[in-house]
C-alpha cells in the first residue's frame, strides 16, 4: 500500500514539476524524499542493477532533452521526466549508502 502511495504522489509531483513549475512547494525536496523511501523499502542494495541502469536512462535522457523536440508539449513531458530524474538519482544515493553500510557491517 505504501509502495503505491510513493509512486502516485511521485507521479502526480512530477507532473505538477513538468506542466505547472512552482506550483508544489518544496516540490523537489518531496522528490528526494519519495526517491529515498521507496528505494529503501523496494530495491535490495546488493542487487541493485535493474533500478541502477533506471536511474541512468532517465537521467540521460532528461540531460539530453530528448523529448524536448515534440512540439508544444515536450519541454512540459521532459520537465515531468525530470522530476522522476530527481527520485531517482536520490534512490541511488541510499542504494549506495546502504551498500557501504552492509560493507562495513560485515
Amino acid at each position: 500500500m505504501v509502495n503505491r502511495i510513493l509512486v502516485g504522489a511521485g507521479t502526480l509531483i512530477g507532473l505538477a514539476m513538468g506542466f505547472a513549475p512552482g506550483m508544489v512547494p518544496m516540490d523537489s525536496l518531496l522528490m528526494v524524499i519519495i526517491g529515498i523511501v521507496y528505494f529503501a523499502m523496494n530495491v535490495d542494495a546488493e542487487e541493485p542493477t535493474v533500478a541502477l541502469l533506471m536511474a541512468i536512462a532517465v537521467g540521460g535522457m532528461t540531460a539530453s532533452d530528448v523529448l524536448g523536440h515534440i512540439p508544444a508539449i515536450g519541454m512540459q513531458i521532459d520537465g515531468a521526466f525530470g522530476a522522476l530524474a530527481i527520485a531517482l538519482w536520490a534512490g541511488v544515493a541510499t542504494v549506495a549508502a546502504t551498500r557501504i553500510l552492509n560493507r562495513l557491517k560485515g
